[in-house]
C-alpha cells in the first residue's frame, strides 16, 4: 500500500508554529533520498534544513548531534527535539551552505580536509552512546556466504560472480579487527565542501558498525560502482582514491577489507531486491569491475 502523499503545508504551518514564525516555507531538495528533505525559508531567520523520517533514525541523529563536539560540519538542531507528524517524526536543522563535489573530483585540499573531517566523525562517534543499527547480514562474512549460497544453486551466476567468490578471506573478513561505530551512508551526495574546506556532513540516521577506515571508502566505492561514470573520471577515482589513502592513517590492509566489504554488500543487496538472477548477475559483474579496480590498486601499490 502506497503511503499517503505528505501534506507539505499543514508541515509548514507546524513548524512556524512551533518556531513562532508567520510563515515557513518549505522548498523540496531534489536530491535522490528515501526521505523527503526541504529547505525551509522564512523572512528574518536564517534558512534551515527539515527532513521527515522514522522516529528512532530522527532520535539517533539528534543524539548524535548533542556528543559530537568538534565537528562544525554537523548541523546543530534548531528544534531540540524531533517533532510528531502523520505519525512520522520532523527534523529540523541548522542549514549549511556547501556544495557536493564527487570523489573523482576533490583537490588535494579538499582531500586533506575531507580526512580531517573523517577522523573528527570517528572520535565523535566514539563518544555517541545511542542504539546503533546492528551488523547482522551486513558483516562481509555473512554477506560472502549468502552470494556463496545462491551461486551453488545457481551455476551460471556463480561463474558470472567468480571475482567476487574467490576474494580471500583475509581481504573479506574482519576478522579480529577493532570495529567502531560508523556513519554507515558517507556517499558524495552526503557531504560538502565550501571552496577546500569540508562544511558539511548530513544524513546521519544510519549508524552501524565498522572499520575505522570504511566510511572514507564508501565515499569512493560509491561512485565507482555507477555504470555512467566514464572511463576517464574512474581513472582519476582511482587516483583519487590511492592518494587518500596515503595520506591516512589507517592500514592498506583496513582499507582493502572495507572495499571487498562495499563490493559484496552492493552484490548481495542487488541479488535480493530482484527476481531476475541472471539479469543481475550481469549488472553485478558489470558494477564489480571498477569497484575491484580499487581494490586491485591497493594490493599492487602494497606490491
Amino acid at each position: 500500500m502506497r503511503k499517503p502523499a505528505l501534506d507539505v503545508e499543514r508541515l509548514s504551518a507546524c513548524l512556524a508554529d512551533r518556531l513562532r514564525l508567520v510563515a515557513l516555507h518549505l522548498h523540496p531538495i531534489p536530491v535522490a533520498c528515501a526521505r523527503p528533505v526541504f529547505k525551509a525559508t522564512s523572512f528574518g531567520v536564517a534558512p534551515m534544513f527539515v527532513k521527515v523520517t522514522e522516529r528512532e533514525a530522527a532520535e539517533r541523529t539528534l543524539g548524535l548531534l548533542a556528543s559530537a563536539d568538534g565537528c562544525p560540519f554537523l548541523p546543530r538542531p534548531v528544534i531540540p527535539e524531533a517533532l510528531a507528524f502523520e505519525g512520522q517524526a520532523v527534523l529540523c536543522l541548522e542549514w549549511k551552505d556547501a556544495q557536493p563535489v564527487d570523489a573523482e573530483s576533490l583537490t588535494d585540499g579538499q582531500l586533506a580536509s575531507f580526512l580531517d573531517a573523517c577522523i573528527r566523525l570517528s572520535a565523535a562517534l566514539a563518544n555517541y552512546k545511542g542504539d546503533i543499527a546492528p551488523l547482522g547480514e551486513d558483516d562481509p562474512d555473512e554477506q560472502f556466504k549468502r552470494l556463496a549460497d545462491y551461486a551453488a544453486r545457481h551455476p551460471l551466476v556463480g561463474w558470472l560472480l567468480k571475482p567476487l567468490l574467490t576474494i580471500p578471506p583475509t581481504e573479506r573478513s574482519y576478522g579480529r579487527r577493532p570495529l567502531v561505530v560508523i556513519h554507515g551512508d558517507l556517499q558524495p551526495k552526503n557531504f560538502g565542501f565550501s571552496g577546500e574546506t569540508l562544511a558539511a556532513i548530513y544524513d546521519t540516521d544510519d549508524l552501524t558498525c565498522g572499520l575505522a577506515c570504511e566510511d572514507a571508502a564508501y565515499a569512493f566505492t560509491e561512485r565507482a560502482r555507477r555504470s555512467a561514470l566514464p572511463a576517464s573520471a574512474r581513472q582519476r577515482l582511482v587516483e583519487r582514491f590511492l592518494r587518500f589513502v596515503e595520506l591516512s592513517p589507517w592500514p592498506r590492509a583496513d582499507w582493502l577489507v572495507a572495499v571487498n566489504h562495499a563490493r559484496l554488500r552492493i552484490a548481495s543487496r542487488r541479488l535480493a531486491s530482484h527476481p531476475d538472477a541472471l539479469f543481475v548477475a550481469f549488472d553485478i559483474r558489470r558494477r564489480d569491475k571498477p569497484l575491484r579496480a580499487l581494490a586491485d590498486a591497493l594490493k599492487e601499490a602494497d606490491a
